[in-house]
């Protein structure tokens, strides 16, 4: 289990490129609550390019998680996907620890009459233009549809278990200089729902940064040629740059994300929760 010191509050932004005339956007809160000692990550990201000519897409993603000890207590996750300003999907997705697996929850809906007839108190949401402004309690109480389906089982929701963008975004900070191996949980997979890390750091550290890497091969992506991650961290343990090789079918698309800034709020230092 990875522990180590943290401030009381911390946003940091990010900004990128990629293949296909790609922009990306990535925004990561983390807020320590020092009456538990448990942490809330809040990570949102937003990407624009055009993989065929004349097709405008937007990808946005939005990840809330609760840790505690080091270990995942809940998720809440929010995707929505857009050609050209029309909406394709809209999926709000939580996750609840129970029993030592993670138990799921859905609302979706690609017209808002749709959402106004299932889940009314939630219905506000639908707008795209609602992207990164709270949702969880509006949520719960909307009662989400139970998905096991979506489900992830005890069997493989082990003690390092971490959510794509938060282990991104703020737990590779924390990564051993040894390295270390997690198990990455794909919220709202039908099946293949996670996948196995090894994430290997360069010994000692170059020029003042430590470099992360790791590389993988899941169904959504290729069984035969990996995708990459390559992690630049600072020494005072503040993410620097991030570059992806993502590979699917016999596409690959690339893209470099560097940090803009970050803003720390000091308070008690202790484990993350």
């Amino acid at each position: 289990m990875l522990v180590t010191n943290v401030h009381a509050g911390e946003l940091c932004r990010f900004a990128g490129t990629t293949d296909y005339a790609g922009r990306v956007v990535v925004t990561a809160n983390a807020d320590t609550h020092m009456t538990d000692g448990t942490t809330t990550l809040d990570v949102t990201l937003i990407f624009e390019g055009t993989p065929f000519p004349f097709v405008r897409i937007r990808y946005l993603a939005e990840e809330i998680s609760t840790w505690e000890s080091g270990q995942l207590r809940s998720l809440a996750a929010n995707t929505r996907y857009l050609v050209d300003g029309h909406i394709v999907r809209q999926i709000w997705d939580g996750f609840d620890r129970s029993g030592g697996g993670l138990n799921a929850y859905r609302i979706q809906g690609k017209q808002l009459k749709d959402l106004e007839r299932k889940h009314p108190g939630f219905a506000r949401h639908w707008d795209p233009a609602t992207f990164g402004q709270a949702w969880t309690h509006d949520y719960w109480a909307a009662n989400p549809e139970r998905r096991p389906d979506l489900d992830l089982p005890a069997s493989s929701a082990g003690p390092d278990l971490r959510s794509p963008l938060a282990l991104a975004f703020y737990w590779c900070r924390w990564m051993p200089q040894t390295g270390h191996a997690v198990t990455v949980f794909l919220p709202g997979f039908k099946k293949d729902k996670s996948v196995n890390l090894t994430i290997a750091a360069d010994r000692p550290p170059r020029d003042g940064w430590k470099h992360l890497q790791t590389s993988v091969l899941h169904p959504a992506l290729s069984t035969r040629i990996p995708s990459t991650v390559h992690t630049w961290i600072s020494m005072d343990g503040h993410l620097l740059q991030l570059a992806f090789a993502v590979q699917r079918g016999n596409s690959t698309a690339y893209g470099v994300l560097r940090q803009e800034g970050c803003i720390a709020t000091p308070g008690s230092s202790g484990p993350p929760g």
